[in-house]
This record gives structure tokens, C-alpha cells and sequence, in this order.
């Protein structure tokens, strides 16, 4: 079924219909309550507390050890869906980042997919904040991320470096 068949079948639906047929999704799929809380109450600073502390968790799990680092990334995605500013999307993907960089400081991380995972998504934010025009903003944030990154192994640091030269 497509988008036109569904705007066709609610065209014919009363509202009352419909409002029931909202409010039963609401119930049944988290994703639709959480769009329509923020449609609702547009708190965007709050809503960006909530995906920093769920981008946190990944990496510092409540319950054990492992890093869930899929749970970081999925909270990422799942902020970008709800179309929110460009600069609240941008300092979530720079705080995904500096999370990593601090968790492999604290963890002293040795696997080299991990370093190539903290420059990957180091480039994803640079391209998206170069794309939306917010380099200049964040530029102090990127600074101190870079300089975070130089005890790392892998040389690590000095592709952070060339990735920022690459924007900067």
C-alpha cells in the first residue's frame, strides 16, 4: 500500500476514526510515541540530553562490560529521524566521537577497528557539519577532540589531524 492509497483511505475515515487509529499506533510502536511526544512538546535540548546519555551508555554499559557500541550508533540514527535542527544532529555525532575518544583513553583500547571506527565517525560529523554550513560553531569542539587523541596508538592522532585539515 502506498501513500496515496493510505491518504485516500483516511480522506474517507471520520475524525474520530482516525484520532482512534493515531492513538492505538501511539500505544503499540515506541518510534511513534516518541515522535509525537517531541511534535507535542518540541524540548530539543532535552530530547539531545536523552540520545547523549543513550550515545554514553554504548559505550559505558550499566550491566557489564562489553562496549554496545550498535546502541550508540542506532541512538545516532534514530535522532537524525526525527529531523531536529542540524546543529543538535552535528553535536550529537561530535559527542558520539569524543565519547569514543574518552572510553579508549579510559579503556586503553588496543584493537585498531576501533580507532578506524572513532576517525570514521570523526569525518562523518566534519562532512555533515561542512554540509549544513556549521564548521565554523564547532570548530573549538573539534580542536579539543584532536588533541584528546594524541596518545593513542595506530596513529590515530595524526589521522585526526588530516581529516580535520581536510575541512579546516
Amino acid at each position: 500500500m502506498g501513500l496515496r492509497d493510505v491518504r485516500k483511505e483516511l480522506e474517507s475515515l471520520e475524525k474520530q476514526a482516525i484520532i482512534h487509529h493515531l492513538l492505538e499506533v501511539y500505544k503499540r510502536f515506541p518510534k511513534v510515541k516518541e515522535y509525537f511526544d517531541f511534535f507535542v512538546n518540541p524540548d530539543e535540548q532535552a530530547l539531545l540530553e536523552e540520545y547523549k546519555r543513550r550515545v554514553h551508555e554504548g559505550f559505558y554499559p550499566a550491566r557489564g562490560k562489553r562496549l554496545k557500541l550498535y546502541r550508540s550508533r542506532k541512538a545516532v540514527n534514530d535522532f537524525k529521524k526525527l529531523a531536529i535542527s542540524p546543529e543538535a544532529v552535528g553535536a550529537l555525532l561530535l559527542y558520539f566521537t569524543q565519547v569514543a575518544v574518552m572510553c579508549g583513553r579510559e579503556r586503553h583500547v588496543k584493537t585498531e577497528a576501533f580507532y578506524t571506527r572513532i576517525e570514521t565517525s570523526f569525518r562523518a560529523a566534519l562532512e555533515y557539519l561542512e554540509k549544513n554550513n556549521l564548521l565554523l560553531p564547532f570548530s573549538m569542539d573539534v580542536e579539543d577532540l584532536i588533541g584528546r587523541c594524541e596518545p593513542f596508538p595506530w596513529n590515530c592522532h595524526v589521522h585526526m589531524e588530516t581529516i580535520r585539515s581536510d575541512f579546516y
